[in-house]
């Protein structure tokens, strides 16, 4: 990263994604750490961890486990996981034992959503006919509501673009007052900014 871009970076490279960024983050700048997928090695790397650094313990869940004598992951790892459950209720304290475990059910998803969407019409001639431009507007706002639908993702803001015969175009935005997927809601944003 240094000699391509310039920027100091610390990489790591675990089994699964919590182990990664925990190690990552203890990396110093311009390293790299590896740890490898066996069961000792994970138990040599998490162990001796601070149960501060797993992923879910802040200031109040650390406080309240040191005051049980609980300072280490591997602490975590050697308690039973009905006392965590007691300790922290059911699912934080089931979610606690399996990361001092080393284990982490994250699924790396290799295609993340896009950051946005977009979906376009092109007249054939100038069309200034208001009626057809609103029509144009719901399809539009129809195909990318679909989109959304069909990717599980929402939209915050909507942006419309016109394009004039000249190549010039006017550009316009709007912050949606509730995030949505919803075609109608989508449709209403376009309306506004034509």
């Amino acid at each position: 990263m240094l000699a391509y871009f310039g920027v100091r970076s610390s990489a790591a490279v675990a089994g699964t994604p919590m182990l990664a960024a925990m190690a990552c983050a203890l990396t110093p700048l311009g390293r790299r750490t590896v740890i490898d997928d066996s069961p000792e090695a994970i138990s040599a790397f998490l162990r001796p961890r601070p149960v501060r650094e797993l992923p879910g313990v802040g200031g109040k869940t650390a406080a309240l486990l040191g005051e049980y004598g609980l300072h280490t992951v591997g602490d975590i790892a050697d308690v039973p996981q009905h006392t965590l459950q007691r300790l922290l209720g059911a699912r934080a304290g089931r979610a606690l034992h399996e990361h001092a475990c080393g284990h982490d059910t994250t699924a790396v998803d290799p295609t993340p959503a896009p950051a946005s969407l977009s979906t376009e019409h092109r007249f054939p001639r100038d069309e200034l006919d208001p009626a057809t431009h609103r029509r144009i507007l719901l399809a539009l706002a129809d195909d990318l509501g679909a989109r959304l639908r069909a990717t599980d993702q929402i939209a915050t803001g909507v942006t419309c673009t016109i394009r004039y015969a000249d190549l010039t175009a006017t550009r316009r935005s709007r912050t949606l007052p509730e995030a949505t997927q919803h075609t109608v809601l989508l449709a209403r944003a376009a309306y506004t900014l034509y």
